[in-house]
Formats: C-alpha cells, structure tokens, sequence
C-alpha cells in the first residue's frame, strides 16, 4: 500500500518502483549546498533510509543557497537541521548521522549500508572526499556528485569498475588520502566549460580565501539533474553518463 503523500508519484513511477526505493538507502556524505536539496528531493521521491555525514554549522552567509539553512537555524549542526528537516516531510524515513562528518577512518563504516552514494563534501576537504569514493569503490558501489555553476551545473557518476577519483585527477590510485591534505578539488575538472566570470586568477583567489561565489539556482540544479540520474538508474531505467563523461548545463557563458 502506497503512503497518500507518495500517491501522486504513480504514473510517473510504478508501485513496485516506489517500493524499491522505500527500501533504498542512500549515503549523502555533506549536508550544505549540493547535499541538502538532494536529500529533500530524495526523500520527497521516496527513499526509505538516508546516512547524512556533516561536521559543520550553519552560519548566516548559507542562507542564500543551503536547503536547511534558515535564521532559526544558524548555529545548528548542519547534519541535525538537515535530519530534523527531513523528518517533517517524511516521519517515517530513517536517518542515520555521522556528526563527526566522513573521514579515512569511518568512511568504510559510513557506506557499509548504502546502495548508492553521494558526494556532497566540501571542495577544500578533497581528503575525505578521496577516503569515500575509495571506501565506495571496495563496496562496489556507484558514487556521484554535482557542482555548481553559476547559473549552471555539472554532475558526474564514479563507477564501482570505471575510471576513479585518483586517475581522473591524474593522481596515484590508492593514495592515502593524509597525502592529499593539501590538494582541493580542481574546479576545472568539473566541467569543460566554466562560466566566463571563473576566470583561472579568480578561481586562484576564491580558493585562497576558501570562499567561491554561488547562488541557489545552481545549487537546485545539480541535486535535480543529480536525483533524476541516480533514481533512474536504480530503477533499471537509465544509466547515468559515466566519468570521463559528465552532464553539463550552462545557461550562460
């Protein structure tokens, strides 16, 4: 028996569909931008079981482009928002939450449940992003992430036996992620084309002042086009484009 609010998925999604992905569970590693509105948009869909992994706050300036961000919630968990939000949608989805956020030492148990994963961790912490798509790929598990572009997005798919995180960086596969404690995750590789305004010093400058300009819009792009790829390819439906191909939408130059 389909929930009254799942009821209006039918046509789009079948029963059975709706069923499987009640009993899905999803590993969402970051719960600002990109990883918030993926688990709305999830949980809105109907996945039964999420795993949220955050180790910072909200503050004032997240307000602009973060799902759970709110004046009443500033000076919260980001991972606890994000949880107490979830549930006012959905009462009976189970969360789980790692408050300490996703590190080399518990990413292994942080998957351990998913059978999908996503990366939503910080651009200036690409360590712990290397220790999940590594912890992912010995689980045999797809991982995908989205970035945003302005006014614009571009989601990419790890797959489990398909080129990695490593070689797609042009680092060695398998390297400890303590040897990567100074590398951020190169913008460019995101995408073939970034918007005119990212030119290479502006890009320098952002990461040396570890802030980069973004707005809501690019930030519910990418989780849509994010959701749409992973809900589908779980489904049986679809497979999503795999790295070294990505999705890209630029509205503007």
């Amino acid at each position: 028996m389909i929930k009254e609010q799942f009821s209006r998925n039918l046509g789009v999604m079948s029963e059975d569909e709706i069923e499987q992905l009640g009993l899905t569970t999803i590993a969402i590693a970051g719960c600002g931008c990109i990883g918030g509105f993926t688990a709305e948009l999830l949980v809105r869909m109907g996945i039964g079981k999420l795993i949220l992994s955050d180790l910072d706050v909200f503050d004032v300036s997240n307000i602009n482009r973060q799902c759970a961000a709110t004046h009443l919630t500033v000076g919260q968990p980001k991972v606890e928002a994000l949880r107490d939000h979830l549930l006012t949608i959905n009462p009976d989805l189970e969360v789980v939450i790692y408050p300490e956020g996703v590190h080399h030492d518990n990413a292994e148990a942080f998957v351990s449940e998913a059978d999908y994963v996503v990366d939503a961790i910080d651009y200036f912490a690409f360590p712990n992003s290397l220790a999940l798509h590594q912890a992912g790929r010995s689980r045999n598990l797809y991982i995908t992430t989205a970035v945003a572009l302005g006014f614009g997005t571009s989601v990419l798919t790890f797959a489990p036996d398909g080129l990695t995180l490593e070689e797609y960086l042009g680092i060695p596969v398998g390297i400890h992620p303590n040897e990567v404690n100074e590398m951020v995750f190169p913008a460019a590789s995101y995408s073939q084309q970034l918007p005119s305004y990212a030119t290479p010093e502006k890009i320098a400058k952002w990461i040396g002042e570890r802030t980069i300009p973004t707005i809501s819009v690019g930030q519910a792009l990418g989780p849509g086009v994010l959701v749409t790829n992973l809900v589908l390819h779980l489904l049986g439906r679809k497979n999503p484009p795999i790295v070294p191909e990505s999705f890209q939408l630029q509205f503007e130059k």
